[in-house]
């Protein structure tokens, strides 16, 4: 008898030890994010998640947020996915989880005063940083009074050749790009675009690249990117333009997985993002947190003066996309890359 009771006893160490040291992880909850945010920003927010919440292993799945739509989209297929919680900017993206009943129900808490047109109405995701697309454009290769000032600019024979934007097929935020673009200049403007010699391919660092390059002087590029490069070279030839006909926001939204195995847990660490420690890492980023605890961002207009500017967003606006997604992918297509 003691024999086999000892002989139990180190069984279940041996299946505890394995359990605890599986796929390297330690004794304790762990909890996986995937996110499309810059290496650095996620590198900034595990250090202050490890030292809020020092018992749990914090994992990351970083990349672009079409990348990490098709691997959550991709483990669904296999029921279920391993992210507890999402953070990409894709809002779009997030109305088909919820709709698919793969999210789960949870808004932020009350101090963090986020704008009632960046939550969903039901309760499922809400905007935890505002990433905005504006013109970038080369000193060198246009004067200031040169350079265009707006959406509409971008006609002008004076830029044919010139200009360059992401694919709505690869990224996130050239997708809603287009999508606003389309609402509010209709797609002729896309026509006349096209006309012009506009190109279009890859994302947001690739029109970085084009602009930076001369290759393509002038972009739809977001305003974050032409921040960062401005902090790292005081001497950047490249410059921002808020375009008077409109800035487009891209709000990115937090959400939890519907099948988390620690659902009050991805709910304090969802309450943290929208705190003011969490918030300064994304404004790290060159973004604005959409918390009015977040810190203003520096070298940047402020929240408020964006959002008069900006053309409209809203819930319902998120609705009117997310029904005719892939129709707007299809149309783009057929009219600027045909």
């Amino acid at each position: 008898m003691k024999y086999l009771l000892q002989s139990w006893l180190a069984i279940c160490a041996l299946l505890f030890a394995v359990g605890c040291t599986k796929s390297g992880e330690k004794p304790g909850r762990t909890l996986w994010i995937y996110t499309s945010l810059y290496n650095h920003v996620v590198q900034d927010l595990d250090q202050k998640l490890k030292s809020k919440f020092p018992d749990v292993e914090i994992r990351w799945y970083q990349s672009g947020s079409e990348n990490v739509a098709a691997k959550v989209n991709s483990e669904l297929l296999g029921g279920n996915t391993q992210a507890d919680l999402l953070l990409t900017s894709d809002p779009f993206w997030y109305e088909e989880l919820k709709k698919k009943g793969k999210l789960l129900k949870y808004t932020p808490p009350t101090e963090a005063k986020v704008r009632a047109q960046f939550l969903d109405p039901d309760g499922f995701y809400a905007g935890v940083r505002l990433p905005i697309m504006v013109i970038g454009y080369h000193r060198d290769a246009f004067s200031e009074q040169e350079a265009p000032k707006s959406f509409n600019d971008l006609l002008k024979p004076t830029f044919r050749d010139k200009i360059a934007m992401g694919s709505p097929l690869e990224s996130g935020t050239a997708f809603t790009s287009v999508a606003v673009l389309a609402k509010h200049k209709g797609w002729d403007y896309f026509k006349k675009l096209r006309e012009n010699g506009i190109l279009v391919a890859g994302g947001n660092s690739a029109v970085f690249g084009r602009i930076e390059t001369k290759e393509r002087p002038v972009g739809i590029i977001l305003y974050e990117n032409l921040l960062a490069a401005a902090a790292k070279n005081p001497n950047s030839r490249i410059t921002a333009v808020l375009p008077s006909d409109g800035v487009i926001l891209i709000p990115s939204p937090v959400a939890i997985s519907a099948t988390t195995p620690h659902p009050e847990l991805a709910k304090s660490v969802v309450d943290f993002l929208f705190s003011k420690d969490a918030q300064g890492a994304i404004v790290s980023g060159h973004m604005h947190g959409l918390s009015e605890l977040s810190p203003p961002l520096p070298g940047a207009i402020n929240l408020s003066a964006v959002l008069k500017l900006a053309f409209p967003w809203s819930p319902e606006w998120i609705q009117e996309v997310y029904s005719k997604r892939e129709s707007i992918k299809q149309q783009f297509s057929e009219i600027v890359l045909d």
